[in-house]
């Protein structure tokens, strides 16, 4: 069998997400100044809304995915939300690459839930679509071409192990 590694770590990088984070980060510091003028503002009232918008901001920086596929077994974890989850390829039944709109099918990116099958992705277009006896869920990648090449290798992995057993 062919060692099958591949690992990917994406974040929310895209533009127009960062300027509406800042653009509603910003209104919302300039409008707590404004009402200043109806009662004099002290810390204790400036502590709370300012430190919920630099957590929300600082928490947008942090969101990491992380893929990792080794030679038997797939795991992710989408930081700081989940730990770790690994599958061993004998759990897993199948493995796609697929092109999928996450806005339509997902309502957006992150870690959303559909009816369907689970979604952790950090935006673009593509995802590993992964089905295990009771679970289905999808990576998001930006790396699709890769993804192409770990797939076949997981595909022969699987019919190796079927002709064994």
């Amino acid at each position: 069998m062919t060692a099958v590694n591949f690992q990917e770590t994406q974040r929310f990088r895209q533009i127009w997400i960062w300027a509406l984070i800042l653009g509603i980060s910003g209104f919302s510091v300039s409008s707590l100044f404004l009402l200043e003028d109806k009662a004099p503002l002290t810390f204790g009232d400036l502590a709370f809304p300012l430190g919920m918008i630099l957590l929300l901001n600082i928490l947008f920086l942090i969101f990491t995915l992380t893929t990792r596929i080794e030679a038997d077994s797939l795991s992710y974890r989408f930081f700081p939300f989940t730990r770790w989850r690994t599958f061993r390829f004998e759990e897993i039944e199948s493995m796609e690459l697929r092109e999928y709109n996450g806005l339509w099918e997902y309502g957006g990116w992150g870690i959303k839930w559909n009816g369907d099958s689970w979604s952790y992705t950090t935006g673009g277009k593509w995802g590993i679509l992964v089905k295990t006896a009771d679970k289905k869920f999808l990576l998001g990648t930006q790396k699709p071409e890769q993804v192409k090449q770990v797939i076949a290798e997981f595909n022969t992995y699987k019919s190796a192990k079927n002709s064994e057993g």
